[in-house]
């Protein structure tokens, strides 16, 4: 039985699929089986995977188009592996990523998945790095996606025990939703380390879907509705579409927009779920670039104008400050 079961879900990967399998049959880190997923591609990427004799691979190929979270959980059933580790078709996994990763876990019994840090190609260079800190990663699960799906590995025994599977119907933000769930059984970290490198292309469903800012927002709504159960629907509400996504346009909406912060962390007072420390620290953190946002916009016309200006001011830090007038 393999240490760890790569899931790689296919569809029509076929001009990036061979580099992709290659740089996980060149992982330092050997004990590991390959499952390909292919979700009934119309193109070369059986052939392409035929070119391999690795007995490491495990070629499965759907019946019908299941959709990705539907072929993830068909992966997640055929895998035997004490870890799961998620890899794409069109990607690069550097050759040490296995064995950083997975010496991470066995000397962190305390953690259930990591990730690492990713470095786009292609189409962008951007480079994506998130927390390190289990606490600050749930702090940041209320905002987005806090863990980089592709390049992560967890404990298999976990997530089965605690029934987390993707669903299909939270697609195209099936992973954000993933983890989310799993924030209240799991202990999740992101390695700083570049190990994986990430290809943008324009074929990428994730990246244009327009169904993706709803289905983030119906995950943060759940998310948050279950670590803060003091909370109403309409409290969670009201700070998801008048904080998180909220963009100050007036003087007058700052101390509403204050207010929805504040009612977060006090709310978080009474069960704790989030570090309180580290919740006050993000959401005033959050909060003040959104109203430095604003006056860099701001124009003075009248002396009202100015004594408002004057009193938003005080919202900022000293550095703040600072940098809203010598630029």
């Amino acid at each position: 039985m393999p240490s760890v079961s790569i899931l790689m879900p296919v569809y029509n990967a076929e001009p990036y699929l061979s580099e992709a399998i290659q740089s996980m049959l060149n992982q330092t880190y050997a004990d590991f089986e390959l499952i390909i997923l292919d979700d009934c591609s119309t193109d070369r990427s059986a052939e392409v995977v035929q070119t391999f004799s690795d007995a490491r691979i495990v070629y499965h190929r759907n019946e019908v188009n299941s959709g990705l979270a539907n072929n993830l959980n068909t992966g997640l059933k055929l895998a035997t592996g004490k870890y799961i580790a998620r890899m794409d078709g069109d990607d690069i996994s550097l050759p040490h990523r296995l064995q950083t990763q997975v010496d991470f876990l066995e000397s962190h019994p305390d953690i259930d998945l990591c990730s690492c840090a990713m470095q786009m190609f292609g189409a962008d260079n951007q480079l994506w790095i998130r927390d390190r800190d289990p606490e600050q990663v749930k702090i940041t699960m209320m905002f987005y996606s806090a863990v980089l799906h592709a390049s992560s590995v967890f404990r298999r025994d976990v997530f089965e025990k605690n029934n987390l599977y993707y669903k299909q119907e939270t697609f195209p933000a099936e992973d954000y939703d993933l983890w989310a769930r799993a924030a209240f059984f799991c202990r999740m970290v992101n390695l700083p380390d570049v190990m994986y490198l990430y290809r943008m292309h324009r074929t990428q469903v994730t990246s244009t879907d327009p169904r993706s800012a709803e289905k983030c927002r119906e995950i943060q709504i759940r998310y948050l509705s279950k670590a803060l159960p003091v909370l109403s629907e309409k409290e969670i509400v009201d700070f998801v579409d008048g904080f998180i996504a909220y963009k100050i346009s007036e003087i007058a909406e700052i101390k509403v927009v204050k207010n929805h912060y504040l009612k977060i962390v006090k709310a978080n007072a009474s069960v704790l779920f989030f570090d309180q420390k580290l919740l006050n620290v993000r959401l005033n953190k959050y909060f003040q670039q959104q109203v430095f946002t604003f006056l860099q916009h701001f124009r003075i016309k009248k002396i009202n104008n100015l004594l408002q200006y004057l009193g938003a001011l005080i919202e900022l830090r000293p550095q703040l400050i600072v940098k809203l007038f010598v630029r």
